[in-house]
């Protein structure tokens, strides 16, 4: 698969650290044509207050679509479905 095009990320909490975590969607274009979609969430490792690590990992592709444009709909909305918070 080959990268497209990185949508802006978006700022969450993580559900399993509490902490904030930035979270993105990958557009990739498959060996086939067509299109899909990849949630990727940025990363940091820290020893002793130094980062050791950091960048963007990728989770496993959702969907197959016809052009890159349907596959950021979709990729945008299944984001801010995922981490949409509740109303107070």
């Amino acid at each position: 698969m080959e990268l497209v095009k990185v949508l802006e990320a978006i700022h969450v909490v993580s559900v399993s650290t509490g902490k904030p975590q930035q979270r993105r969607v990958a557009i990739l274009q498959r060996d086939d044509g067509h299109f899909t979609f990849a949630e990727e969430y940025s990363y940091k490792s820290e020893y002793e207050g130094e980062i050791i690590a950091e960048g963007w990992q990728r989770l496993p592709a959702e969907g197959i679509f016809e052009s890159a444009e349907l596959a950021e709909i979709a990729g945008q909305s299944a984001l801010l479905k995922r981490y949409k918070t509740p109303p107070l």
